[in-house]
């Protein structure tokens, strides 16, 4: 059955056998990749991306696109028993299933289906609409004994200069120190780069971008969270990241609402957990 789209809404041919949905209004665009059901692009018209796309970026099955939010899911990070698995879980780097697209006024709400895995099961849904992005990833236990799992909407925020941003909203914060291994809190001001981070941080607050370059603020907000992840590799490590350019790690800051670290979950079975995350303009 072929899935009815509304106006502004259109399928496109990325790469071999990745394909993507198109949304178009006269206040906003937006992409979709069915390779990992995940957002790539967000523009309001006159605006600059709020999301940061790889040029370097590869889209092939089995291979996770660098940019935009990648959803790791039902792990995040490596797997926690076994170390052959794909690093953050399976589902950013296999295609889902485009359930629904709808329109209502200028908003698009678009539904599909992911990977399951050892009883797990995903749903992602998105409201795309001019005010902003509303993400939804539900995970599922379709098994009959407890299931734990971990995720993480990895959003790779547009930046005009990693060195001249903030973000406010966790000061004083515990968290998790993922490049040297400890627990810390962060300081007592606005949070500022210089060096590579890499840090699960235990907050339920909203965060909040400041980008004097491009005179924007961007603010993520989040329900069954209370973790979110912080993360730029900086220069030495993209060197060794073989689909960033390499001044690619100045020009975005990922702040990802998640399920990580001490916030992992359990579900029973039968049960549904929901991680919602909101970009808005400040």
């Amino acid at each position: 059955m072929t899935l009815s789209l509304p106006a502004g809404a259109s399928l496109a041919r990325l790469a071999d056998s990745v394909d993507v949905l198109q949304l178009d209004s006269p206040l906003f665009s937006a992409r979709i990749a069915l390779l990992g059901g995940q957002l790539i692009d967000f523009t309001p018209t006159g605006d600059r991306p709020w999301l940061y796309l790889s040029p370097k970026a590869a889209f092939q099955p089995g291979k996770a696109i660098r940019g935009g939010v990648p959803l790791c899911w039902p792990w995040f990070g490596p797997h926690p028993q076994d170390s052959a698995q794909p690093a953050h879980g399976v589902a950013r780097s296999q295609a889902w299933r485009l359930d629904t697209v709808a329109r209502e006024g200028e908003a698009f709400h678009v539904e599909l289906s992911g990977p399951r895995h050892a009883g797990l099961a995903a749903v992602m849904r998105y409201r795309l609409a001019p005010d902003g992005v509303d993400m939804t990833l539900t995970t599922r236990n379709h098994s009959t004994a407890d299931l734990a799992f971990s995720a993480a909407l990895h959003t790779y925020l547009a930046v005009s200069d990693i060195a001249g941003i903030t973000l406010g909203g966790l000061e004083n914060a515990p968290c998790h120190d993922k490049l040297s291994d400890t627990r810390a809190t962060l300081p007592a001001g606005p949070l500022r780069f210089d060096g590579e981070r890499d840090a699960i941080v235990y907050s339920t607050q909203d965060v909040s971008l400041d980008d004097a370059g491009w005179a924007r603020r961007l603010l993520v907000s989040r329900t069954g969270s209370a973790s979110v992840v912080v993360w730029n590799p900086w220069q030495d490590k993209t060197a060794r990241l073989g689909d960033l350019p390499a001044d690619g790690w100045r020009h975005f800051v990922c702040v990802e609402a998640a399920n990580a670290g001490d916030d992992s979950r359990t579900l029973a079975p039968g049960g549904c957990h929901q991680l919602v995350c909101r970009l808005r303009k400040g």
